[in-house]
């Protein structure tokens, strides 16, 4: 087989070899090109390709757009970022100085009127000269300057907790879960974009910063009470700043991303093109040079895969009954073994010898024997399915593989078995007239009779040879009693 294979491939190569040679200045034959560059010489699939190469170009164009769009994102929020901490540091700036001068006094009017939430001894006083003073402490000082911010730029700012002394300064739910990962440590400062956010009165885009707040010495006094201690979070400083000016700015930064990788994707696409403009031309002149070649390559590979086949089938195959043959029974005797150990399946293996079939050579010549082993074969495929595997394993030796059992193995290859025995004993009309033979039957079944190739055929071999014994004709499952013939 292996050497039938060699010649074959072979032969192969002298075709693909004849044929180039075939073309002016000889060489391999160019239908070996791949196919895909074949199909340039053809107008829509040329486009269909084309326009795939340019989808498939834009995902990696998308993919950094993507990309880009998203770092331009987090520059955006980073930025905003910069300038809540720069807030942040400025009034914790203002509120230390106020907190190492033990706040400061203020004549009392309607933007400052005394602090009903800030407790005090001297939290009033009267100058010499009869002006009210009151008390700006940190907090209140805090508030103030958020109305001004609020004021000239729109940003809002504000002093917040979970346990506040002025209760307008009670957390919303953004600066309340702020204020629990601050004090879980879980992060010291937050950040997050609002695209519709209440400032004064209308809905507009802010960028969200709060860090917290500290007790310090000089807090103590108020918060105290309320049972913080040095380096407790009481709250925390929240600023909401309009971002407009940023988003505007984000927005700038992706369109010009947005053109740059447009211009690159067009320029790229345009050079690929042309390029696939110059292959097509090459691909259609070798395409009319393959043509006069392409009907010789056919026909001769059809004419190999013919070859091929009667190979193939003369290798596994009894040339007379064109019944599997000893090789190709063999293989398939080792696959039911792996298939039924591997999923806990049983089996059964029958030998099948005719009775006196050399009388019938010598009586009646090889002819009339080959004519009885062509109708024996057909009869032993009628006893058994599509799924099971009759062959000739040589001479007027034949075996049988059952593997599917409706009814259980034992019960199905007894079935069989008779059925073989019965049929294989009824007259034959052959050339030269009736006559009849019979057969003997020896069953071997996997596991119970055999886990291996050897063992089950040996078994079922001396099943047969005690069918012989006890007078022909008839069939038999091994048994542990049963003995092989002696020598001689």
């Amino acid at each position: 087989m292996e050497h039938a294979w060699v010649k074959t491939m072979w032969h192969a190569r002298e075709t693909r070899n004849m044929a180039g040679a075939s073309r002016p200045g000889g060489g391999a034959s160019i239908t070996g090109l791949p196919a895909g560059v074949r199909l340039l010489g053809h107008f829509r699939p040329y486009v269909a390709l084309l326009t795939a190469l340019w989808v498939l170009l834009a995902a990696p164009f998308l993919m950094l757009g993507v990309l880009d769009w998203r770092r331009i994102a987090d520059d955006t929020a980073a930025l905003a970022k910069e300038r809540g901490q720069a807030l942040f540091g400025l009034i914790e700036l203002t509120r230390e100085w106020n907190a190492r001068h033990g706040g400061v006094y203020v004549p009392v009017d309607e933007a400052s009127p005394p602090n009903p939430y800030l407790i005090h001894a001297r939290r009033d006083l009267v100058t010499a000269d009869g002006q009210p003073l009151t008390l700006v402490n940190p907090a209140y000082m805090t508030r103030q300057l958020a109305d001004l911010a609020a004021e000239h730029s729109g940003v809002q700012l504000r002093i917040t907790g979970l346990k506040p002394l002025r209760p307008g300064n009670m957390a919303d739910p953004w600066e309340a879960a702020a204020l629990g990962r601050f004090r879980r440590g879980e992060e010291d400062e937050r950040i997050d974009f609002f695209a519709n956010h209440p400032v004064a009165g209308a809905q507009r885009p802010v960028y969200r910063y709060m860090a917290p707040l500290h007790i310090t010495r000089v807090c103590l006094d108020c918060h105290m009470a309320q049972g913080y201690g040095l380096g407790d979070i009481p709250g925390g400083i929240s600023i909401s700043m309009p971002a407009e000016g940023l988003l505007a700015y984000r927005d700038k930064r992706r369109m010009e991303s947005a053109l740059t990788l447009l211009g690159g994707y067009l320029l790229t696409g345009g050079l690929l093109h042309v390029l696939m403009a110059r292959l097509r031309r090459h691909t259609l002149a070798l395409e009319e040079l393959s043509a006069r070649q392409e009907a010789v390559i056919v026909e001769r590979t059809r004419e190999l895969k013919l070859l091929n086949e009667d190979l193939r089938r003369k290798a596994h195959h009894d040339p007379l009954t064109l019944l599997p043959n000893r090789l190709l029974f063999n293989d398939r005797l080792e696959s039911a073994l792996n298939r039924a150990g591997r999923y806990q399946r049983s089996f059964a293996l029958m030998l099948v010898d005719l009775d006196r079939f050399k009388e019938v050579n010598d009586a009646f010549g090889h002819a009339t024997g080959d004519e009885l082993l062509v109708d024996v074969a057909r009869r032993l495929e009628s006893c058994v399915r599509v799924s099971d595997t009759v062959a000739r394993l040589g001479g007027d030796e034949f075996a049988v593989l059952l593997v599917e059992a409706d009814e259980g193995v034992e019960v199905e290859a007894g079935k069989v078995a008779r059925r073989v025995a019965e049929l294989l004993s009824e007259p034959y009309l052959l050339t030269p007239g009736m006559m009849r033979v019979s057969a003997s039957v020896g069953v071997a079944l996997f596991p119970a009779d055999g886990e291996g190739s050897e063992d089950l055929l040996r078994h079922a071999d001396l099943a047969l040879y005690s069918v012989k014994l006890s007078g022909r004709n008839g069939w038999r499952r091994y048994s542990t009693d049963m003995t092989a013939p002696r020598a001689g």
